[in-house]
């Protein structure tokens, strides 16, 4: 399953809960304000595991719009999202 989180980790909760509910073979998606964690230490150090075993995206026009620099995971545009939703099903939405 492929879980994406689009809220900011500072405003809300949700990424704590994704990442709570995942299971070993789902992935996450971090767009919109989510992509911030990934450039905070603290999160970054429980998104690591993620990163490290090729569950982690994160999106790349999100990041430039916020002129971040990427942290961890892979990033990918839309068409790569597209591409997961096909290969994946339909996303939990946090």
């Amino acid at each position: 399953m492929l879980h994406t989180v689009k809220h900011s980790p500072f405003g809300r909760h949700d990424l704590a809960q994704a990442l709570y509910h995942m299971q070993d073979q789902d992935r996450l998606l971090l767009w919109q304000d989510a992509v911030i964690a990934v450039t905070v230490p603290a999160w970054q150090a429980r998104l690591q595991t993620l990163a490290d075993s090729g569950r982690l995206y994160v999106m790349q026009e999100d990041l430039q719009a916020r002129g971040l620099k990427h942290g961890l995971g892979e990033t990918i545009t839309t068409e790569g999202l597209v591409e997961l939703v096909v290969k994946l099903g339909s996303p939990q939405a946090w």
